[in-house]
């Protein structure tokens, strides 16, 4: 049985190392590796983002949270539904301007180079943070089907996503992305039946769980939206979607990655919440509730096929790890290499590919020492997306729409943001009254009153930080 499961996980390594191997025989230039020549069509761009989208966070960590609150977890997951659907109509088309590689070029662009740098590091930071937990997710499902201890499993999925993302870079990560796409949704439709037929189907849940565990309304309304929240805030700012929108051959099929995933993510949202609340009959008791789809699948998948479906998980967080440590790579050297370079003697497209590899090893090493001592998917990447996103989202969103918005404005909109959410996660959670809000809500608020305030009483921007966004993407 082993044997057989073996195979089946080699199974999916194998296809994804061929395609990655396939794909970096295209790379023949810096554009190539960071945007794939800015060609991407609709089916790709669509079936990427939606694997990126579809990685650790909401496959291990919303399955492991509905084992413990119930088939309402599927909120974490469903959150994401209007946020993609809403900034594909409304905010895909806009950002995708010419001559931009990075989010944080618009902000430069917009208002300052000061504002970009900041953006800049705190991305970095949250991106090495939460790359960390796609990691972890590899190595947890190893340990739990084939008894890989946990640190040889981890270091084993870094070092695979290392290598096709090293050398492909985005082509690469788009080709395996639908790949894995393909493999995530195939092997949820194998888990799905199999964990409703062991429990008893939905009558054997109902008479096994208490009614609130089946109840969609087991979680607060201001958790819900402040989840939706965080999902605008995270789909508008991230580099690894944004950089698909940059990426995707025009506008349409940049709006169109964003409604394919907002509307796949309804389904795959359903499906982890059920298989989630099947395991609490299945395996009752778990002290790690993120061990609960890996010790599903080795106790009530047949063998060999158990093997595929966790290659299921690999494809989940080696879709979401590969395109984040491209964009953490992507980031350092267009915002903080080549400006330095340039100030020199400049870099050369051969250098500048040099340097992103070195600089893809080095992320690498950062998120992997850090998943060796957090181990909360959900509340990592919660709090990644709360001291970037959350700051960066009204700068980001006012400079698009509002010709006011200032760069001061915006500098101290994201200082405001950074200091009241980190001060409200750990020190006002739970306290009455506005000060008990989400501190996701609270640092948004700040950060909405503090960029009116400021660019209000601060000189209007000049006309060359308003001019370029009426230019045509392509």
């Amino acid at each position: 049985m082993m044997v057989l499961n073996i195979l089946g996980v080699a199974v999916i390594f194998i296809v994804t190392a061929y395609v990655g191997y396939f794909s970096t025989k295209k790379v023949k230039s810096f554009n190539d590796f960071t945007l794939a020549g800015n060609r991407l069509s609709k089916l790709e761009v669509g079936l990427s983002m939606a694997a990126t989208e579809f990685g650790g966070s909401s496959l291990i960590g919303a399955m492991a949270f509905c084992y413990t609150v119930g088939i309402a977890g599927a909120w974490w997951d469903w959150s994401a539904v209007p946020a993609f659907i809403l900034l594909g109509i409304f905010f895909a088309g806009k950002i995708k301007l010419p001559g931009m590689v990075t989010v944080t070029d618009f902000l430069e662009k917009r208002y300052n180079r000061q504002t970009k740098v900041i953006a800049s590091v705190m991305h970095l930071l949250a991106i090495i943070t939460q790359l960390s937990t796609q990691f972890l997710v590899g190595a947890v499902a190893l340990h739990g089907v084939l008894g890989v201890p946990q640190h040889i499993g981890l270091i084993a999925t870094v070092l695979f996503v290392l290598l096709y993302t090293m050398g492909g870079g985005m082509i690469a990560v788009v080709n395996t992305d639908i790949v894995q796409f393909v493999m995530i949704m195939a092997t949820l439709a194998i888990a799905l039946p199999i964990s409703l037929s062991k429990a008893g189907g939905f009558s054997g849940l109902a008479a096994s769980l208490p009614a609130e565990f089946l109840s969609f309304g087991n979680i607060e309304l201001k958790t819900v939206l402040s989840w939706g929240l965080f999902c605008i805030f995270t789909y508008a700012t991230s580099q690894h979607y944004i950089q698909r929108i940059f990426a995707a051959k025009d506008k349409a099929t940049a709006r169109f990655a964003f409604v394919f995933t907002g509307a796949a993510y309804f389904v795959y949202g359903l499906a982890i919440a059920i298989i989630g609340v099947c395991i609490v009959v299945l395996l009752p008791g778990l002290e790690d509730p993120n061990m609960g789809y890996a010790l599903f699948i080795r106790n009530y998948i047949p063998a060999g096929i158990a093997g595929l479906v966790l290659g299921g998980i690999f494809a989940a967080s080696m879709s979401t790890a590969s395109s984040m440590l491209l964009a953490a790579s992507v980031l350092f050297i267009n915002d903080i290499y080549e400006p330095v370079m340039h100030k020199h003697k400049g870099a050369s497209d051969r250098q500048s590919l040099r340097a992103i590899r070195i600089i893809t090893v080095a992320v690498c090493v950062s998120s992997i020492t850090i998943s060796f001592f957090l181990d909360n998917i959900i509340r990592i990447m919660y709090l990644g997306g709360l001291f970037y996103s959350t700051a960066v989202f009204f700068p980001l969103a006012a400079g698009l729409v509002w010709k006011r918005a200032t760069a001061p404005a915006a500098f101290c909109s994201i200082l405001a943001s950074v200091a009241v959410g980190l001060v409200a996660e750990f020190f006002l959670a739970g306290k009455p009254g506005i000060l008990g809000l989400p501190s996701n809500i609270l640092a948004a608020l700040v950060s909405i009153i503090v960029l009116i305030a400021v660019s209000l009483s601060t000189p209007k921007p000049s006309a060359q930080q308003i001019d370029f966004l009426s230019e045509t993407g392509s």
